[in-house]
């Protein structure tokens, strides 16, 4: 893997995180939500056979909640630190970065050398 493709994959890996982050934080919502409805509907319901299928429903919910605020913390200092100002900067010319290394490296991967004499010339004129 050449330097251009390594700062690509990095800023693929800062992008990727960021986007996790949020779709996390969106599903820790979501979930919460699902747990206060299933919450009532336990508290409400009186028959025990249907409350037992609510109370497996709050466990599959617990567990999905778990899975994404695993997801948002493993992701959250990451998003954090690229969100500082100069730490965003960095990011951005990062982008611009790739652009010149790639640059060059397609020069060198198209480069040639021309001699410098001719055939029969000799090297002191």
């Amino acid at each position: 893997m050449n330097g251009s493709e390594n700062l690509r994959a990095f800023l693929r890996f800062v992008i990727e995180c960021q986007a996790l982050n949020e779709m996390a934080r969106k599903e820790i919502s979501k979930e919460d939500k699902r747990q206060q409805d299933l919450l009532h509907e336990i508290e409400f319901e009186p028959r025990a056979k249907e409350r037992s299928k609510l109370c497996t429903q709050l466990h599959r919910s617990r567990l999905n909640r778990r899975k994404y605020k695993d997801i948002f913390e493993e992701t959250d200092d990451i998003v954090q630190f690229f969100n500082v100002g100069q730490h965003k900067k960095v990011l951005d010319q990062m982008g611009q970065l790739i652009g010149k290394v790639r640059k060059v490296e397609k020069y060198h991967e198209n480069r040639v050398y021309v001699p410098r004499l001719q055939e029969g010339e000799n090297i002191d004129g």
